[in-house]
């Protein structure tokens, strides 16, 4: 797959101030994301945590795997993400369909 395009995406996010930056971020926010975007690296423990606040919340969950979350944002560490707009998180949707 080619994240190009989901890279520019979450630039988009980035630049517009609609994403929030890390778990601690994610579960302190009064804005709840449309979407979460997590690494595969992020810890079992923190996954589950995620994993359940989506669900809880009825947020789409995307687990990145085969690319680290932060080379695509560009922070270190950075291993889970929320997205706020609504549109950018179809556009990111439709991509990663389309590149199955």
């Amino acid at each position: 797959m080619d994240y190009n395009k989901i890279k520019t995406y979450l630039s988009f996010s980035i630049k517009s101030g609609k994403i929030i930056f890390g778990y601690d971020n994610l579960m302190s926010s009064k804005k709840y994301p449309k979407c979460v975007i997590m690494c595969s690296s992020q810890s079992n423990k923190v996954a589950t945590k995620v994993a359940r606040y989506c669900e809880n919340l009825n947020i789409r969950l995307i687990t990145f795997k085969d690319v680290k979350l932060a080379d695509i944002i560009g922070r270190d560490n950075c291993k889970v993400i929320g997205l706020l707009d609504e549109n950018l998180v179809s556009a990111i949707l439709n991509e990663l369909d389309n590149g199955k």
